[in-house]
């Protein structure tokens, strides 16, 4: 799932993995790796995993 124009992030949102990957011009598998490095904090909803808004504009500060 490859979008060019993603939306403005919302920092008040929470982002499924395949979005917060598109926003952190990262792979999922990548992404995973972070989160269970706790590099990344994440939003457990049942199996589901989510990654807050806030989080992914701290990383893409960071990344600046």
């Amino acid at each position: 799932m490859t979008r060019h124009n993603l939306p403005a992030l919302d920092p008040a949102q929470r982002y499924a993995i395949p979005e917060g990957s598109e926003y952190l011009r990262t792979s999922r598998a990548n992404l995973y790796k972070k989160i269970s490095r706790g590099e990344i904090r994440v939003i457990k909803d049942g199996a589901r995993t989510y990654i807050p808004g806030t989080e992914i504009a701290r990383l893409s500060a960071l990344a600046e």
